[in-house]
């Protein structure tokens, strides 16, 4: 959002002195430079957009009735799994612009020090009470249960 919004004042910013300096109804190509100028700014904001998307496509948390999977990566994939016996504790971090559009970071530390983020988590509170119930809870083994 900080992203989209920066990008949108720069560009009143420089249609607004494209109009002051008389530059802005000049044409290029057939279009008024103004309009050349918001379809810059559109290439722009869509290029600072592809991290993101690639930073989804790229990273899974799934939460199992036993487990905890923690995926990364699209060429290269690294997988982590966290068992109730290597959970340690749950840390939760949400910045001032992730209380306002509800996401946050969780840090999950197991056993043998190892500390693993989960990044960019909606609603981090509630996941973090989901992962705390399915890994807070003892594992019983049961021959022949699978």
């Amino acid at each position: 959002m900080g992203r989209t919004i920066t990008v949108f004042i720069v560009l009143i910013l420089f249609i607004g002195i494209e109009f002051y300096s008389g530059v802005a109804p000049s044409s290029l190509v057939g279009l008024p430079t103004w309009a050349w100028t918001i379809f810059a700014f559109i290439v722009i904001l869509l290029i600072s957009m592809l991290g993101l998307v690639i930073f989804r496509l790229s990273n899974s948390y799934i939460l199992r009735q036993d487990t905890l999977e923690i995926r990364h990566g699209l060429v290269r994939l690294n997988s982590f799994i966290v068992t109730p016996n290597g959970f340690g504790d749950l840390l939760v971090y949400q910045s001032f612009g992730g209380r306002i559009f509800g996401y946050g970071d969780l840090t999950v530390n197991s056993q043998g020090e190892r500390q693993t983020k989960l990044r960019l988590v909606r609603e981090p509170f509630k996941v973090a009470a989901s992962i705390r119930d399915v890994m807070g809870k003892p594992i019983v083994r049961v021959e022949g249960h699978v």
